[in-house]
């Protein structure tokens, strides 16, 4: 199934491209969604039966939980998935003596991951959903999970700035606090007659008398 070209121009426009000018959000019908997986496969016949077996890479969907579903995924980069060399440590198997990249090849152009099934959920008084619906997509539906999307992929980074304004905040409260401090032993430290609170500065007369 197709989105309606008005829905992701929509989307588009919102959240922006990613360096390689495609969408940093899109939403796919799961049914479509398809990515890598490496292993041991095995062959059946009609009736279930195992007649024989491969080792490689197999297209599967990604989201087989939501193949009736739209689904909003948003686009990460290459680095969100460490180095080549982390990759290919962590996900590469040994299987009958043949090498398998057990999550398909690393993506170096980046890869789109799921951010929320487009759904209604029936949860009981405890919070437990015990019943799930189709959502058709609208063009309301469609702008509310993308906004706010957005406002999540965003609250990170404005986390970090109030965090870094609130710790300036308190660096310029503490600096103030020592300077009070400092300011407070030196008028302890003054002799009883230099703590009158009002002091008379002598005019300029006065002091020429004694130059």
């Amino acid at each position: 199934m197709k989105v309606p070209a008005y829905l992701q121009k929509s989307i588009r426009e919102k959240g922006g491209l990613n360096p390689h000018g495609l969408p940093n959000f899109r939403v796919i019908w799961g049914g479509d969604r398809f990515t890598w997986i490496g292993g041991k496969w095995n062959h059946h016949d009609d009736s279930g039966n195992v007649i024989g077996s491969h080792i490689g890479l197999e297209r599967v969907h990604k989201h087989p939980e939501a193949k009736d579903r739209w689904i909003l995924e948003v686009w990460c980069p290459p680095e969100n998935y460490g180095s080549e060399l982390v990759w290919e440590t962590m996900f590469t198997e040994w299987i009958d003596g043949q090498k398998v990249e057990t999550l398909g090849p690393f993506p170096r152009q980046g890869e789109y991951e799921i951010v929320k099934v487009i759904e209604r959920e029936y949860r009981d008084s405890k919070g437990v959903t015990w019943k799930k619906e189709f959502v058709p997509l609208t063009p309301t539906i469609c702008d509310a999970i993308v906004d706010t999307a957005i406002r999540n992929r965003d609250l990170p980074e404005r986390i970090k700035k109030e965090a870094k304004r609130a710790m300036f905040a308190e660096q310029e409260k503490a600096e103030d606090d020592k300077l009070c401090d400092k300011i407070r032993k030196i008028e302890e430290a003054r002799p009883e007659w230099a703590k009158n609170e009002h002091v008379i500065m002598p005019s300029d007369f006065e002091i020429s008398k004694f130059s």
